[in-house]
């Protein structure tokens, strides 16, 4: 899933040049050559890359943008996750732009840092089909997309997190409400984790440990820590805070045994989900989605509340944006295209096509996506997600973020692993985010 592959192999890319805004291309075009999109009756193509996958909301709807602007003609390209993030590194080093992309808020840092992308509210006069961007996205969507430079991107889902768990597992052990803090996790995890064949093995985790920043990260923020100092010129995620954080959730694994420690050799954990290995986890909505796709037999229970707190609550806030390049010569077009694709009615589909959350807030509240969900017992999940994103915190807006990031899922992998203490594991990575942030100074 998008939302949890790594990136790897594209950050030397962006040391080779600075000149995002001194190309002369449009929209898909390259260096001098000739713009071909206006033809001889006023017509313009935009172009558009979309990572969504198999399950994007956009393309089913270009047929009705189209008719309704019969001057603008959309180039649809799907681009294949990984391959994505290769040609973004490519567009920031002056190469091939389109108009508009979808952009994943937790990668997008690096790009905005550099001037990729326009200033949507200039470009939009502070409006969305006549709304106030500040009336119809959360303060800290908007937030998570703004710098000095200005807005960099339309949200169009978002995602935070909050616990996933199995209501029928914990109903057959007594259990009548999911832990909400660190030691009710371990409480009501040593009741679901089970050795169910007798082979003395254990065959039913009760929750779900990945090594990596993203999942820590909630754990992090629940316990009152924070990855950089405010300043974003030092690593705070050391902390005594964020090392009792990692301390926590490797003993989830390795003293208290209660989850499973997923690693991306092992595949999708969705396969945990689907053969009851896993009873518990913390991510997206996006999942919702996955779950229904993948496991339509465990309709009924599944069910969805906040995420664990413990000094506090905690999660990050992602998600996918729209964003129109600086490049990009048809700047008025392609903010059409996005108005058009945030409107209530086409906003809901984001919901409907990929069980994601709408970021435009008028479809997050309407009939439609607060209907009961029978897949998750007639509740609406929605719900836990919204006040998760209105709570959760953005990730440090530096270019150096995908390193930074890969550092520290580095990190909390050896501190599962047991191959580290978590303060020596936060330690040694605290020492290259701060040698990375002082290069960039």
């Amino acid at each position: 899933m998008k939302h949890t592959k790594k990136i790897a192999g594209i950050l030397s890319v962006f040391m080779l040049s600075m000149v995002v805004l001194s190309g002369c291309s449009g929209g898909g075009k390259e260096g001098n050559a000739p713009d071909t999109s206006k033809g001889d009756k006023g017509q313009v193509t935009i172009t558009v890359w979309d990572n969504y996958g198999a399950t994007t909301p956009i393309k089913p709807l270009i047929p009705k943008f189209e008719e309704e602007y019969p001057n603008i003609k959309v180039d649809f390209q799907e681009q294949p996750w990984d391959n994505f993030w290769d040609k973004m590194a490519a567009a920031a080093s002056g190469g091939e732009t389109p108009d508009i992309a979808t952009t994943g808020l937790m990668w997008n840092p690096k790009y905005t840092v550099y001037g990729l992308f326009a200033d949507l509210k200039a470009l939009s006069g502070g409006k969305v089909n006549g709304n106030d961007i500040d009336s119809v996205y959360s303060e800290g969507m908007l937030q998570a997309a703004t710098t000095e430079q200005g807005l960099f991107g339309i949200p169009y889902d978002f995602d935070s997190y909050s616990l996933y768990y199995r209501n029928d597992l914990l109903e057959q052990e007594g259990i009548t409400a999911p832990p909400s803090t660190w030691d009710e996790l371990v409480e009501v995890g040593k009741k679901l984790t089970k050795d169910l064949d007798g082979d003395g093995k254990t065959d039913q985790y009760a929750f779900l440990v990945m090594p990596d920043w993203y999942h820590y990260e909630p754990f992090l923020y629940a316990n009152g820590g924070q990855v950089l100092t405010d300043d974003y010129k030092q690593a705070a995620f050391n902390s005594p805070e964020g090392v009792e954080a990692l301390q926590f959730y490797a003993d989830l694994v390795n003293k208290h045994k209660i989850a499973v420690n997923w690693t991306a050799d092992r595949g999708s954990y969705i396969a945990g989900l689907k053969d009851g290995t896993i009873a518990m986890f913390q991510d997206g909505p996006y999942v919702m989605g996955l779950i229904k796709n993948s496991n339509p037999e465990q309709e009924g229970k599944w069910r969805i509340s906040d995420a664990i707190s413990n000094k506090q609550y905690g999660t990050h806030i992602g998600g996918t944006y729209l964003s129109i390049f600086e490049k990009s010569k048809h700047k008025e077009e392609a903010w059409k295209f996005i108005e058009f694709l945030s409107r209530e009615e086409n906003a809901i589909q984001i919901y409907k096509t990929s069980g994601a959350a709408p970021g435009y807030l008028p479809a997050l509240e309407s009939e439609e996506v607060n209907s009961p969900d029978p897949f998750f017992g007639g509740e609406v999940p929605l719900n836990v997600f919204r006040k998760a994103v209105e709570q959760g915190k953005p990730n440090p807006i530096v270019s150096s973020w995908q390193e930074i990031s890969q550092v520290i899922s580095d990190a909390v992998a050896k501190a599962v692993l047991n191959e580290a203490t978590p303060q020596e594991a936060l330690d040694e990575a605290a020492e290259q985010v701060n040698a990375i942030l002082a290069a960039e100074q």
